[in-house]
């Protein structure tokens, strides 16, 4: 097969993929020199290079004349492969609630999401049918803290909080302390660099932090992720570390001084 279509099969249009393939192969170009490369109709070009912008398959360079080049291929091809993986898996278990077996291995399901906005969407869905929550900080950013907070305010069901030991300070301690009443919050010195939500033992959300560490209202990613076994493990971990760690209102005080 053909490496244009490949990348038709990946959702590229034919000229898009034209043009893909000739940015790879010139490593820069304007767009007059992409249509005589690629065979692309001058008068198609400029909508083809808006088209694969939008989608982060190439990225522009401004000046006289504005010149493309590839964008972050990885990650569109790392997309397309969890979005197939997804679907193998959902079809799977499809077919296999269709037949007569009584057993059947229940596969994760993964999705992979971005923005801060649609993890706040997310979260609220799943704190309005949830029963129990545990969620692990491992960093600290005060309005991003807040908008969770208010998501859960309202909930009075049983709800966890570990906090990573070294990101503590005097203003997220404060933070703390307005919510110390309906978490039940613990310290640990190993939490890893992550913002973890486990809703009843199944349903898991892990933020990534984004590329600045200082700035961390940037784009981020999120995976959610829906299975038992791995919700079993988590909590065997949440168990040990309600062992290992210390209670939010015993150290606050030494951290403060």
């Amino acid at each position: 097969m053909k490496l244009e279509e490949q990348l038709m099969k990946m959702g590229l249009t034919e000229y898009e993929s034209k043009v893909m393939i000739s940015i790879v192969k010139s490593g820069e170009s304007p767009a007059k020199d992409l249509s005589l490369n690629s065979g692309v109709p001058y008068s198609r070009i400029y909508d083809t290079i808006n088209d694969l912008l939008k989608k982060g398959w190439i990225k522009k360079k401004e000046g006289r004349p504005s010149l493309f080049c590839a964008g972050d291929i990885d990650n569109r091809i790392n997309e397309y492969i969890n979005e197939n993986k997804i679907m193998a898996e959902k079809i799977k278990i499809n077919l296999e609630s269709l037949s007569e077996k009584n057993r059947y291995e229940l596969l994760p399901t993964i999705n992979v999401e971005r923005s801060w906005k649609n993890f706040y969407k997310k979260i609220e869905e799943l704190s309005n049918t949830s029963k129990q929550l545990t969620c692990v900080f491992g960093f600290h950013n005060k309005n991003v803290f807040e908008k969770i907070n208010a998501i859960f305010v309202n909930k009075f069901y049983q709800k966890n909080l570990f906090v990573k030991s070294d990101i503590l300070n005097n203003k997220f301690i404060s933070d703390l302390e307005k919510i110390s009443k309906t978490f039940n919050i613990r310290v640990l010195p190993f939490t890893p660099k992550v913002l973890l939500f486990l809703f009843d033992g199944k349903n898991i959300i892990i933020v990534l932090p984004p590329l600045d560490a200082h700035n961390y209202e940037d784009e981020i990613k999120f995976l959610e992720i829906r299975n038992f076994e791995i919700g079993k493990i988590l909590e065997k971990m949440i168990e040990i570390a309600l062992l290992e760690s210390l209670p939010f209102e015993s150290i606050k005080d030494s951290i403060m001084r």
